[in-house]
């Protein structure tokens, strides 16, 4: 990256030096050694004598830019210091990035300025110049198309008129039949598995991944996107983004071969700087109940599928009910209401019509499951990237949803608004992405990231009163992108990139570990008494789940690290679907049961 923008600062300065010359008419020459002569480029830059008698300008404005980038490198040692500013890192990442562009910018605008070469041109030819230089830079950096970490740092860089990578991927087209579709007690059928958080029970894995590494089972390519899998059996089911299709696909968990593929006419791309953060393609995980398959696309498309052929029972655009994709796409995965024929997603933001207006001004849905028939609309007029979390409070059903700027709870046979409580977002900005967690005792543990922070709430009612109180509010476990994970009474989760655990009672810190090689926005889950973290940059790492320290156990690379990896791991017994937005990798992680543990002692 800061190859890429050395070049272009350099083609830069090259362009307005050769245009400066032109412009006024200089041409090469054997290098003055003049007393005032201007850093001795080899260029005459004034036939006339007096320019030699005296300096063109007082010393601070000769030396401009070496005092400016003394500061910006005194600004520089400041932000990214230990302990000075205690920045979180896409803080950092953004001031750096406003003083590399000004590290150059600046200079450059006082070459136009107050070079003497500039000066001595006639007005005309001093706006043309300007303008010229500004076409030039603003076309270099047009003609980039970047691919933006977690934090906004350039992740990966190409010309605008190049081919994205789910571009240059084979279409995918396949009809077979899931033959043996099966539910097992291993099953990982949506989003973050069966409960409130990532969790895989009765599987004991073994730690020493030195003597025992996990055994790839299958790797390859997959279509851009942030979806995870959702698995059934021996079938595993994600979305994709392949050209112009937005794909549903159903892998064979054993060998990653396609058995069908469902396609919609749809690609989120965004195109612009801030959209461009968010990267292309689908974000929600497929919801898998009772042989049916839930989807909603990045643009609001939502499926119902035959989980054995992929074909579609009914289909609805949010878009038909006023309702327009957020600014990083819709992400809520459907949610299956138990104990109803209800099937709930959370779309994007009503859409406006005629000056402010909006035809109807909420984005919380539910559907009959079986005919996909409009059953009511709730929730607020914008919502966030988080999913809507069933939940039975204070005898009551409901739906719990972090809205842009709130979070709610829901009745879930009609969807009226029950309580509700303030908690800071935009979903073009500072977004909400993280589940609300529901915990015994009526309470709602929620975290968010951009240095807002987590919260333990209480929900009463008062026959047909609902309050939601604040037990305890503090910036810790700020999950910019990922979600908690629960334990004995302990949150463990990414607080922004570090990794850290946390009374759940008070909201006391029990440690955050800074770790080599870092974390970044990865994804975290529970497999039965380690902790299991994905990380941004692919690599897999086990720690124990331990609330008095951290214990790194175990670490190995997955995942290409040229991409970034968003997606929530899933898993099935000792299987680990893992996948970024460039491939997706299946695993067999060794288990105690193994006698992997017992052979690395002796």
């Amino acid at each position: 990256m800061g190859e890429l923008i050395g070049f272009g600062v350099v083609r830069s300065l090259v362009a307005a030096y050769h245009l400066v010359h032109a412009a006024a008419g200089h041409s090469p020459a054997v290098a003055r050694t003049g007393k005032y002569s201007i850093y001795k480029v080899g260029l005459d830059m004034s036939s006339d004598p007096a320019v030699d008698s005296k300096p063109w300008a007082s010393w601070p404005v000769r030396w401009f830019p070496v005092l400016w980038w003394g500061l910006l490198v005194i600004l520089a040692a400041l932000i990214w210091a230990p302990g000075v500013l205690n920045l979180d890192s896409d803080q950092q990442v953004v001031f750096s990035l406003i003083m590399l562009n000004l590290a150059w910018l600046v200079p450059l605008v006082w070459l136009l300025v107050s070079w003497p070469p500039v000066k001595r041109m006639s007005f005309a030819q001093r706006w043309l110049l300007r303008v010229a230089v500004a076409a030039v830079v603003v076309a270099g950096f047009s003609s980039l198309d970047v691919d933006y970490d977690g934090d906004g740092a350039w992740k990966a860089v190409r010309f605008s008129w190049s081919a994205d990578p789910d571009e240059q991927l084979d279409s995918l087209q396949s009809s077979d039949v899931a033959e043996h579709w099966e539910e097992t007690p291993r099953d990982y059928p949506r989003f973050l598995g069966s409960g409130y958080w990532a969790e895989v029970q009765d599987v004991e894995l073994a730690d020493d991944w030195k003597f025992a590494p996990p055994d790839l089972v299958w790797k390859q390519p997959i279509g851009a996107g942030w979806s995870a899998f959702a698995i059934v059996g021996d079938y595993a089911v994600t979305q994709e983004q392949r050209g112009e299709d937005e794909l549903v696909v159903c892998y064979r968990l054993s060998t990653g071969e396609v058995v069908w593929t469902h396609a919609d006419p749809a690609r989120h791309d965004p195109g612009t700087m801030q959209g461009g953060l968010g990267g292309i393609g689908p974000r929600a995980t497929p919801t898998i109940y009772e042989q049916r398959i839930y989807t909603m696309g990045g643009t609001g498309i939502v499926n119902c599928l035959d989980a054995t052929t992929g074909e579609a029972i009914w289909t609805v655009d949010l878009e038909d009910l006023g309702i327009e994709p957020l600014l990083w796409a819709n992400a809520a995965s459907p949610l299956v209401v138990p104990d109803s024929n209800l099937v709930v997603v959370a779309g994007g933001a009503a859409k406006k019509e005629s000056g402010d207006s909006v035809t109807n001004d909420t984005t919380l849905v539910a559907f009959d499951r079986d005919s996909g028939d409009l059953v009511w609309r709730g929730g607020k007029p914008v919502t966030s990237y988080a999913s809507p979390v069933y939940a039975v409070i204070a005898g009551e059903p409901q739906i719990i949803q972090v809205e842009e700027s709130s979070v709610c709870g829901y009745r879930a046979s009609d969807g009226k608004l029950l309580w509700e409580f303030e908690q800071s977002g935009s979903s073009s900005g500072a977004a909400s992405c993280s589940q609300p967690i529901p915990l015994a005792g009526d309470r709602v543990l929620v975290s968010k990231g951009y240095s807002v922070g987590s919260r333990l709430m209480q929900i009463t009612r008062d026959g047909d009163n609902w309050r939601a109180t604040k037990i305890w509010k503090k910036p810790v476990l700020k999950t910019k992108l990922a979600n908690l994970v629960i334990r004995d009474g302990y949150a463990y989760g990414l607080d922004h990139t570090l990794l850290s655990c946390v009374d759940i009672e008070t909201g006391k810190v029990q440690w955050k570990k800074r770790r080599r090689g870092g974390l970044g926005h990865g994804q975290i889950m529970l497999v039965g008494n380690v902790i299991f973290v994905i990380s941004e940059t692919g690599e897999g790492v086990l720690i124990e789940c331990n609330p008095e320290k951290y214990v790194e156990l175990a670490a190995a690379q997955m995942l290409t690290d040229d991409g970034i990896t968003w997606n929530n791991p899933a898993m099935s017994g000792a299987l680990l679907l893992v996948r970024n937005n460039l491939e997706a990798a299946c695993y067999r992680l060794p288990t105690i049961d193994d006698g992997t543990a017992l052979d690395s002692e002796d």
